[in-house]
Parts: C-alpha cells; structure tokens; sequence
C-alpha cells in the first residue's frame, strides 16, 4: 500500500472515532437536556452537599485564581445553595479577572481573611469621595474580604488583590450578585477602552452621553467631547490598552492605571487612572480626567497684527496696534491702558512723570464684543455650550486652562451670566 492510502485509512480510523464520540455526546445531551455548561453546573446541583465553611469556600476561589486548567472541577465542588445560581462560566471570567490582577505579584499560594479593622479600610477605600450620587459597596449586605497572598511576591507595593464571600442565612456565600454585578462593571469600562481603541467615536459618544444630562449638552457639544477624548488618547497615552493596570475589581468600583501618558506640553511622561462609578439610579459613570488642553492665544484688533502675550512692546507700537486707550494708569511697576470694552496690562517702567518706554503684556480682558479679541471661536456673549464646541472638555475644569509660549504660563477663563452667556474673557499670566 503506498505511503497516500496509509494516510487515508488513518483518516478514516480517525474520523470513525471523532463521529463516535460526537454521537455519544448528542446521545448525553439528548437524554440530559442540557448544554456544556449546564452539565457543569448539574455536577453540582445533582450532589447533597453539607455547607462548606468560610476558609474552604476561599480555598477553592484562591485554587480556581491558581489553576486555570482546574476551574470547572473547582466549580463542581461548590454546593448550589453557596453560589446562588452562578454559572460557570461567570465564575470562570471572574477568577480569569482575578488572576490578571495578580500578575504583578506573581502565583498566589494561599489566602487571608481580612480583620474586621482592615476590611472596614478596604470598603472605606471603594467608597472613597463617595458622593451622594454613587452606591456603595455596604448596599451588599454582610460580607466578608479574603487577600491572595504570594510567598514569592514580585511587587509588594502594587494593590492588593481580594475577592468577597457574603453571609446569607448564617452560611457563606459567592454571592451570585456581586459577582454578575462586579463583572458588569468591568466589561463595561473595558468597552469603553475598545471604543477609544478602534477609534469607534460613535460608540464612545453613545458611552458618555449618559454622564451629561443638562441641557447645555448639545448632542454636537457629546460629538465634540467624545472627538476630543479619542485624540487624547491617540496622541497622548503612550501605553498600549492590554497593558492598563487593573488595581481596583468590585461591583461599584472599577479603577485602571495607565501607566505612561504624556503630560499636556508633551515634556514628560505620568501616569493618569481611569475610574469606573455606579451610581444610585443604576446606571455606570466613567471618571476619566482628561485635560482641557489649548493652543496659544494671541490678541488682535479686527482681526490683524496679533500681540503675543509676555513679549514686550514700546508704547508707540501699542499706540500704533491699538490705538489710543480711552485712559489709562500706572503703578509704580504696571501700565493699565483701557479701550472700549477691552482692558490690558503691561509689566513696565514707569517715569516720574508716569511715562513709560515699552512693556511686558501680561494680561487682557475682555468685556465686549468688539473689534478686540482672542480669535474668531471666542466672544462675548456665546453660550456655554457654543463655548464647550471650542474647548470641549472645559467644563470639567471650571472653564480655566492654560498655555505655555516661552515667555510664560498664561490663563484662559471665563465668567457667566445668569443665562450661561459670557459676560468677559481673560487671558492672563499664571501666578505661582
């Protein structure tokens, strides 16, 4: 027989044996009812079990976060009244979650059970800043918090990596709902991380919209944040998305660290965390500071020959720019020249007989819309939200940044009417 028909009858035998054991399992399954995972689940419904107690219920999680490889025979142990429903395969994501976690320290080789001193500390750190919008993490009820520990601990300074067994009925639980809820949490923080990776800005709109609910929040002014948060990330988080750091895994608390992203100026790299926060109506919030950037203003006269804030002027180019001040006064080291709606100041040297030679512009306000101003985006007058579509993220920052230009820090901010109109603009150097 040659050497091809070797290969064919060994497929055959091959194939003959796969379509046997394809068949038996239609036959279990016929006579069962039940999928892959129900057979797993049933393995523990069908048995009378005892309730375990506490150590061994932490004991089989701490050995499913160990063995990957072990995890549907550790599920299979657990009795049904001590898992409340959980399906393997939740309980499967949340130790395959667990284990990521850990990885900074390393394999875990056994467990403790926090004292109640240390798990008040824990539950006052997830709740930590909690305003009255966010749930807390006592809303599930008694609960008790066990550690992973590591013998061989890679780094001991990086957060602790704990999970939660609950009290039902005077046994111990893995509370079906704090882990569902727990797992909710995090895929949903993680979809927002995909849709700023694919650069899905529908979808990151669709993810923020829920976080601004006042009516300045156009649907353009959502476009325009979630446009803003998707550049942010491109340009300026340095650290790929399967590299975040995972430091905080509960129901109400998801917290990431990205560990390199470059500062606003672009001259050094820091590290920026990404919160995820339920709130009491149910509904997820996403906590992510990302900076109101801006570019560099300079200040015109209808439009032409823009002054450029710290450079210095003589007065007869400021006369020549500007024009004739409708008055002016001196300090014994500032020049304060006021136009009409338009006010600026200048660090210089005044004579005695309060003259002045050339000064330094540290500041401009404006107070109406005129033939001053910053640039076409910006005007006495616009309303917060046309203000938001210019500087999207500027409300999470009391509508104040900065830029820098080489002659100094300057400071961009706005006042408000009662309407939310702008009533001036100031740019001014950064004090301190």
């Amino acid at each position: 027989m040659t050497k091809t028909g070797n290969s064919l009858n060994g497929l055959k035998r091959a194939f003959s044996k796969a379509l046997a054991v394809i068949l038996c399992s239609f036959m279990l399954i016929g006579v069962l009812g039940i999928t892959g995972c129900d057979f797993i689940n049933s393995l523990t419904h069908g048995v009378t079990q005892k309730p375990l107690a506490e150590t061994e219920l932490a004991r089989l999680v701490t050995n499913a976060v160990i063995n990957e490889g072990d995890v549907a025979d550790i599920y299979a142990k657990f009795p049904s009244n001590q898992i409340e429903g959980l399906s393997y395969s939740m309980f499967s994501n949340y130790c395959s979650v667990l284990r990521k976690c850990s990885q900074e320290h390393g394999t875990p080789d056994s467990f403790k059970i926090l004292n109640d001193e240390d798990k008040a500390k824990y539950f006052e750190s997830i709740d930590m800043t909690n305003e009255e919008s966010y749930a807390s993490i006592l809303n599930y009820g008694e609960m008790d918090v066990v550690e992973l520990c590591y013998s061989k601990d890679k780094d001991k300074s990086a957060p602790p990596v704990r999970f939660t067994l609950s009290k039902k009925d005077n046994i111990y639980i893995l509370s079906s709902k704090y882990i569902i809820d727990t797992m909710l949490a995090y895929s949903y923080i993680n979809h927002y991380f995909e849709m700023i990776d694919s650069d899905n800005v529908d979808g990151l709109e669709a993810i923020i919209k829920s976080d601004y609910d006042s009516d300045i929040y156009m649907n353009s002014v959502i476009r325009a944040k979630a446009d803003y948060i998707a550049d942010y990330y491109r340009l300026k988080v340095k650290t790929s998305t399967p590299d975040f750091e995972l430091k905080l895994f509960t129901p109400t608390h998801i917290s990431y660290v990205i560990p390199e992203v470059f500062t606003a100026d672009g001259t050094s790299i820091v590290s920026k965390t990404v919160d995820l926060r339920l709130k009491t109506d149910g509904n997820f919030m996403v906590e992510d500071e990302v900076p109101a950037s801006i570019r560099e203003l300079r200040f015109s006269r209808e439009g032409s020959s823009r002054l450029r804030m710290g450079s210095t002027y003589t007065s007869s180019e400021i006369r020549y720019l500007l024009g004739d001040p409708k008055f002016s006064t001196y300090t014994s080291d500032q020049v304060i020249l006021a136009y009409d709606g338009m006010t600026i100041r200048l660090d210089a040297e005044i004579g005695d007989k309060g003259q002045w030679s050339s000064g330094r512009l540290t500041s401009v306000l404006l107070k109406k819309d005129g033939e001053f101003s910053f640039n076409e985006d910006l005007y006495i007058g616009m309303n917060i939200s046309e203000l938001l579509l210019v500087y999207p993220m500027f409300d999470e920052c009391d509508y104040t940044s900065s830029f820098k230009n080489g002659d100094g820090e300057f400071v961009l901010s706005f006042e408000f009417d009662e309407y939310g109109n702008v009533t001036s603009i100031m740019l001014g150097e950064a004090v301190g």
